[in-house]
């Protein structure tokens, strides 16, 4: 589980602009994410996204994943909400997706 200062940051352009995303805010599944921020993103968007978690043996994993957004749209109050489908994600990287998943799940 994430917690304290190990909660997901989001980042545009390669890190020009970032977000911290609050609970909630961030779902991963092994098919893509559906995550909130302040950024409003064009339907056919190519985005990438890196994911880093701390693996229990491994220590600090990093996994950069290719997506196209194919829903956005804006919430009451909280930014937009956008859903990125990931591009061919190979197997071996399918693991620390879903160790990466877990951890956003609250205990």
């Amino acid at each position: 589980m994430l917690t304290g200062t190990d909660t997901p940051l989001l980042y545009l352009d390669y890190g020009a602009d970032a977000q911290r995303c609050g609970l909630g805010d961030l779902h991963v599944s092994e098919r893509g994410m559906r995550f909130t921020s302040r950024w409003q993103f064009t339907i056919g968007t190519q985005l990438s996204v890196l994911l880093t978690h701390m693996h229990p043996e491994l220590g600090k994993c990093r996994v950069t994943i290719e997506g196209i957004v194919v829903w956005c749209e804006p919430k009451a109050d909280k930014g937009h909400e956008s859903t990125l489908l990931f591009l061919e994600l190979p197997e071996e990287l399918k693991p620390s997706l879903r160790e990466f998943s877990h951890q956003l799940t609250p205990a």
